[in-house]
């Protein structure tokens, strides 16, 4: 079972780079007016900011200009150093839906239960057991009280493309309001699309990916016989009535072309597969969770396909330097013993130069250097080490205590580079798996340039790396506008819905982002969101501001590994921070029994003589809480506080184990 460290969570804001927490949720509305005065408004992507005041009641922006009346009955917010943007739209998410409860009787891949797969009178394994759920739809699975709504509102989205989870055909997807206490108020649009992908039922047919193509063409091809047959039935006499089948009757509105089918394909062979099924069988396809759609990019220029991008990310390998510095290392070490065993005698007459004759033997090494040439380049590199150790050491002595020290001489760099090199394999995959993450990483900015239109989708993301991704994806080619447009006006008109939302305009539903700079920019936060007319406010903290480097003297206080102990209310989270000095900068990780990701990094350490603060981001279940410590140093303890927001301030204590060793 999971431990969660402290208490509950809140999110970040659109940027990640301040936080923002819900101040009061559930405040009852006083007013159905709401008057934004005298924003910078961005009234749809490639617009510029034009100051105005926006006037929204009763869930509908009524009034947009400069120098309006304001309502009497208006709740006023004063907007002069804030930006107003029209609210993100979610292309495809599970937000609201339940997890699914685990069934004893469940068939696939590690359930080793007595039970077996029930089959009908012609050896069809039931519907729901093969994961052909076509019939169901969101309401069933839909829960208005379920935390990724508010997760993701906090975010920016005040719409999203909701689908049930499941297989092969997991169902059908509705338009979903993110405001709301009642399933009724947020469902908008239900049924708006079939969900499928390339997901067998495990330890029945279909299984694979070829079962499951199988199984589509067989299913749609049912389903346009009973099409045929449904409309003979209606228009003519002496037919016989149509059989009932809850698949084939779902599949109907997907074979008459009125219901788009969302495939997930976030791989190339996925996305491959499934145009290769649409050729086949015609039907109105978007690609949804694409990954890896670049490869594929002619097969989208042309609009007939829609496209999902996944706003998810490859984890970028942090630990990729300090490995391979670490094997460097090793096999600096390594061509020092293979050295030093072929040259035992030299290593010898090397350590006694350090007499007198030392220098002497140093000035032979360095004739026979010239004379031999690079026949005896090893022994004349002994002796310039030597030399420049002002022939107080033979060459590789020198060599040998620089490595000691970890010192990067000339020659210890020349060593790791050819312990490097002595690696090619290894080279060419770090080669490859760097340029597949510039890949990831340039994939929207690559297809908004070949004017491929394309929405994101939130089904594959979490809410803590949602800003993040985004704004890696701007840093790697993808401009603001189209970031804004693949979030807003593109799924809008994707979903059929952008008559009402997707832009600020009179006449459209009222959801906007008041947010404190402009959206995508570092330090904005989302100050308050407006969905349907319903305000949700939330609170700013800033980060701290690093200062002045730290002196010598300071950075020895901090340096080392120490222990802490939180007193938490429910028990004492004890854990370890080591500090070091990272080429004149605090660097520092956090290990805890609590932390169960690959992120340990702290982050902005600020040090002021004998007080040090610094956050740490704790991903808790795929949603980040913002730890925040501020400590006083006292010799080898130190003590001070842990602060979550609205969760309270807890205190914390600890001590030095360990110096670093120079």
């Amino acid at each position: 079972m999971r431990k969660i460290f402290l208490l509950p969570v809140f999110v970040f804001s659109v940027t990640c780079i301040i936080l923002a927490q819900p101040v009061e949720d559930d405040l009852p509305q006083i007013t159905g007016c709401i008057a934004i005065i005298n924003a910078k408004v961005v009234s749809a992507p490639g617009k510029s900011p034009v100051v105005s005041t926006v006037v929204m009641r009763d869930g509908l922006i009524t009034h947009i200009g400069p120098n309006l009346k304001i309502p009497a009955d208006a709740f006023r917010i004063a907007a002069d150093s804030f930006y107003v943007y029209p609210a993100f739209v979610d292309a495809l998410s599970n937000t609201g839906i339940k997890a699914a409860e685990e069934s004893s009787n469940q068939q696939g891949p590690g359930n080793r239960g007595d039970s077996k797969p029930t089959f009908d009178a012609d050896g069809n394994t039931s519907l729901e057991e093969a994961g052909i759920t076509p019939f169901k739809n969101v309401r069933t699975t839909f829960d208005p009280k379920e935390k990724s709504i508010s997760d993701w509102r906090a975010q920016g989205f005040a719409i999203a493309h909701v689908v049930p989870k499941g297989k092969m055909i997991p169902g059908k997807g509705s338009v979903v309001v993110l405001s709301g206490k009642e399933t009724d108020q947020l469902l908008w649009k239900e049924d708006v699309s079939m969900y499928a992908q390339w997901s067998g039922a495990g330890g029945v047919y279909p299984a694979t990916v070829i079962g499951i193509m199988a199984k589509w063409r067989e299913l749609y091809h049912n389903a346009t016989q009973a099409v045929a047959h449904q409309s003979s039935y209606e228009q003519a006499t002496l037919v016989s009535r149509p059989k009932y089948n809850q698949a084939h009757d779902a599949l109907m509105p997907v074979v008459k072309k009125e219901m788009p089918v969302f495939f997930r394909a976030p791989k190339v062979k996925d996305i491959s597969r499934a145009l290769s099924l649409q050729q086949d069988l015609g039907m109105k396809m978007v690609i949804a969770d694409a990954e890896e759609a670049w490869y594929l990019k002619d097969q989208f220029k042309s609009g007939a396909i829609q496209l999902i991008l996944s706003l998810d990310l490859p984890e970028e390998k942090v630990k990729a330097k300090e490995a391979e510095g670490a094997k460097e290392a090793e096999g600096a070490k390594e061509a020092k013993e293979a050295e030093g065993a072929e040259d035992a005698e030299g290593a010898k007459e090397a350590k006694e130069a350090e007499d007198a004759e030392g220098a002497e033997e140093a000035k032979e090494a360095e004739e026979a250097k010239e004379a031999e040439g690079a026949k005896e380049a090893e022994e004349a590199k002994e002796a310039e080490g030597a030399k420049e150790a002002e022939g107080a050491k033979e060459a590789k002595g020198a060599k040998g205590a620089k490595q000691a020290e970890g010192a990067e001489g000339a020659e210890g760099v020349k060593e790791a580079e050819g312990a490097k090199s002595e690696d090619p394999e290894k080279e060419a995959f770090e080669k490859k798996r760097d340029e597949s993450l510039k890949a990831y990483q340039t994939q929207a900015g690559v297809l908004a340039k070949e004017e491929i239109a394309f929405s994101f989708g939130t089904m594959s993301v979490k809410t803590g790396d949602f800003s993040k991704n985004i704004s890696t994806m701007i840093e790697n080619g993808l401009s603001a506008e189209n970031a804004l447009k693949a979030l807003t006006t593109e799924p809008a008109g994707l979903l059929g819905i952008e008559k009402y939302c997707g832009t600020v305009e009179v006449g459209k539903m009222a959801n906007v982002i008041v947010s404190t700079k402009p959206l995508f920019e570092k330090e904005a936060a989302i100050k308050y969101m407006i969905v349907e007319g319903t305000l949700y406010q939330y609170e700013i903290k800033e980060k701290k501001k690093t200062g002045e480097k730290p002196s010598e003297a300071a950075f020895a206080l901090l340096e080392g590994t120490w222990s802490y102990t939180i007193d938490s209310p429910d028990k004492k989270r004890e854990g370890t921070f080591e500090f070091t000095d990272g080429a004149g900068d605090l660097t520092g990780t956090m290990t805890s029994e609590d932390i169960t990701t690959g992120n340990n990094e702290l982050e902005d350490i600020v040090m002021e003589e004998n007080k040090v603060s610094f956050i740490f981001d704790f991903d808790m279940g795929g949603q980040m809480v913002e730890l925040s410590f501020d400590l006083k140093l006292n010799g080898e303890t130190f003590e001070g506080t842990v602060s979550v927001g609205e969760f309270g301030t807890f205190p914390i204590t600890g001590a030095r184990t360990a110096k670093p060793n120079k």
